[in-house]
Protein backbone atom coordinates (compact mmCIF):
# COMPACT_ATOMS: atom_id res chain seq x y z
CA UNK A 1 0.00 0.00 0.00
CA UNK A 2 1.36 3.61 -0.91
CA UNK A 3 0.00 6.96 -0.69
CA UNK A 4 -0.83 8.38 -3.87
CA UNK A 5 -0.34 11.88 -5.40
CA UNK A 6 -2.11 14.16 -7.46
CA UNK A 7 0.61 13.63 -9.84
CA UNK A 8 0.84 9.57 -8.91
CA UNK A 9 -2.84 9.11 -9.42
CA UNK A 10 -2.83 8.09 -12.91
CA UNK A 11 -0.19 5.81 -13.41
CA UNK A 12 -1.60 3.74 -10.47
CA UNK A 13 -4.58 3.70 -11.95
CA UNK A 14 -3.24 2.36 -15.25
CA UNK A 15 -0.91 -0.04 -14.05
CA UNK A 16 -3.89 -2.18 -12.01
CA UNK A 17 -6.85 -3.75 -13.32
CA UNK A 18 -8.41 -2.80 -9.28
CA UNK A 19 -7.31 0.07 -7.45
CA UNK A 20 -8.78 1.12 -4.00
CA UNK A 21 -7.52 4.13 -2.26
CA UNK A 22 -8.54 5.58 1.19
CA UNK A 23 -9.11 9.13 1.22
CA UNK A 24 -8.31 10.39 5.05
CA UNK A 25 -6.36 13.15 7.32
CA UNK A 26 -5.00 12.78 10.26
CA UNK A 27 -7.34 15.05 12.25
CA UNK A 28 -10.16 12.59 11.41
CA UNK A 29 -11.16 10.26 14.50
CA UNK A 30 -13.27 8.00 12.16
CA UNK A 31 -10.26 8.00 9.24
CA UNK A 32 -7.74 6.75 12.58
CA UNK A 33 -10.48 4.20 13.23
CA UNK A 34 -10.89 3.17 9.72
CA UNK A 35 -7.07 2.64 8.78
CA UNK A 36 -6.17 -0.58 10.48
CA UNK A 37 -9.54 -2.04 8.60
CA UNK A 38 -8.31 -0.86 5.21
CA UNK A 39 -4.86 -2.11 6.19
CA UNK A 40 -5.30 -5.50 7.32
CA UNK A 41 -7.66 -6.33 3.86
CA UNK A 42 -4.92 -5.02 2.01
CA UNK A 43 -2.80 -7.34 3.29
CA UNK A 44 -5.05 -10.05 2.45
CA UNK A 45 -6.30 -9.35 -1.24
CA UNK A 46 -3.38 -9.77 -3.65
CA UNK A 47 -4.92 -8.85 -6.61
CA UNK A 48 -6.02 -5.02 -5.71
CA UNK A 49 -3.92 -2.59 -5.64
CA UNK A 50 -4.55 -0.18 -2.45
CA UNK A 51 -3.56 2.96 -1.32
CA UNK A 52 -3.85 6.04 0.41
CA UNK A 53 -4.54 10.19 0.13
CA UNK A 54 -3.70 12.12 2.78
CA UNK A 55 -6.43 15.03 2.27
CA UNK A 56 -4.59 17.65 4.02
CA UNK A 57 -1.43 17.11 1.57
CA UNK A 58 -3.34 16.37 -1.31
CA UNK A 59 -6.15 19.13 -1.51
CA UNK A 60 -6.33 19.46 -5.21
CA UNK A 61 -6.76 15.74 -5.47
CA UNK A 62 -9.48 15.49 -3.09
CA UNK A 63 -11.73 18.31 -4.86
CA UNK A 64 -11.06 16.91 -8.68
CA UNK A 65 -12.19 13.36 -6.77
CA UNK A 66 -15.63 15.25 -5.13
CA UNK A 67 -14.17 13.97 -1.73
CA UNK A 68 -16.85 15.19 0.70
CA UNK A 69 -16.59 13.74 3.70
CA UNK A 70 -14.05 11.13 4.95
CA UNK A 71 -13.11 8.58 5.38
CA UNK A 72 -13.88 8.14 1.50
CA UNK A 73 -12.52 5.00 -0.35
CA UNK A 74 -13.07 5.37 -4.16
CA UNK A 75 -12.11 1.95 -6.44
CA UNK A 76 -10.75 2.05 -10.09
CA UNK A 77 -11.73 -1.15 -12.40
CA UNK A 78 -9.39 -1.12 -15.64
CA UNK A 79 -8.96 2.97 -15.44
CA UNK A 80 -12.05 4.08 -14.69
CA UNK A 81 -14.05 5.03 -11.77
CA UNK A 82 -16.16 2.88 -10.68
CA UNK A 83 -17.13 2.85 -6.91
CA UNK A 84 -17.05 5.47 -3.61
CA UNK A 85 -18.35 5.47 -0.14
CA UNK A 86 -17.79 7.17 2.79
CA UNK A 87 -17.69 6.16 6.37
CA UNK A 88 -15.95 3.61 8.29
CA UNK A 89 -16.62 0.25 7.10
CA UNK A 90 -16.12 -3.17 8.62
CA UNK A 91 -13.61 -5.43 7.33
CA UNK A 92 -16.60 -7.98 5.99
CA UNK A 93 -17.66 -4.89 4.23
CA UNK A 94 -15.37 -4.01 2.62
CA UNK A 95 -14.43 -7.07 1.47
CA UNK A 96 -17.60 -8.09 0.44
CA UNK A 97 -17.38 -4.46 -1.59
CA UNK A 98 -13.99 -5.26 -2.89
CA UNK A 99 -15.24 -8.24 -4.48
CA UNK A 100 -18.25 -6.87 -6.26
CA UNK A 101 -16.13 -4.34 -7.38
CA UNK A 102 -13.34 -7.01 -9.06
CA UNK A 103 -16.42 -7.97 -11.13
CA UNK A 104 -17.18 -4.88 -12.69
CA UNK A 105 -16.58 -4.33 -16.29
CA UNK A 106 -16.60 -0.73 -16.51
CA UNK A 107 -16.77 -0.72 -20.91
CA UNK A 108 -20.27 -2.00 -20.64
Amino acid sequence: MHELTLATLGKTIEEHDTVVVDFWAQWCTTCTRFRPIFADVAERVDDVQFATVNTDQEQDLAAIMGIRSLPTIVAFRKGKHVFAKSGVTTRRQLAEIIEQIKTINPDR
